[in-house]
């Protein structure tokens, strides 16, 4: 987490971080985990959120440019639903890094490399990548091609359609006994 909080810092980018506050390890909780000043070293440009915060209308502004994410399925199909680049920062579960490298490959964002044989990365890495997806010339076209993905992820009526129709092959498909 210092070296994430370090990275977000390093970009020199406005942000909202949102930090669980339940406990990690036992006895120790989420704001124990942030470094030490962090908060008032980027207090002009940056907000921390412990516990929930309202995913959907953050990425819903239009001061959103990107987001950082854990790759859940949800929270990335959720951004893409208002058409935000991704910085691309998997978990801990074993589909967050398979999702992390298809959300790369489909150049909707950058995921942030990290060492093969034991899964760290540094802080040099988070901040770079930021920079890169949102605001470097080269970022343009994931930024491109994050916002297409609305018309797709956002369109409501489209996700509709494809589960009713969905819903009735799985309602005609044929039983066995």
């Amino acid at each position: 987490m210092h070296e994430l909080a370090h990275g977000i810092e390093k970009s020199g980018l406005p942000f909202i971080w949102v930090v669980n506050n339940r406990p990690l390890v036992e006895g120790v909780l989420g704001s124990d985990i942030i470094p030490f000043g962090f908060e008032t070293r980027v207090e002009d440009r940056g907000l921390v959120l412990r516990g929930w915060a309202p995913q959907l209308k953050i990425l819903g502004h239009i001061s959103v440019g990107g987001f950082l994410t854990h790759c859940g399925w949800s929270s990335v199909v959720e951004a893409l639903g208002y058409g935000r680049a991704l910085i691309l920062f998997s978990g801990a579960n074993a589909d967050q890094g398979l999702i992390a490298r298809l959300m790369h490959e489909k150049r909707v964002g950058l995921e942030i490399p990290r060492d093969e044989r034991d899964g760290s990365f540094m802080s040099d890495s988070v901040a770079e990548v930021t920079r890169r997806v949102m605001v470097e010339k080269e970022g343009e076209s994931i930024r491109s091609n994050a916002w297409a993905m609305k018309e797709i992820f956002g369109n409501v009526e489209l996700n509709k359609k494809c589960l009713d129709e969905f819903t009735r092959v799985l309602e005609t498909w044929p039983t066995f006994t």
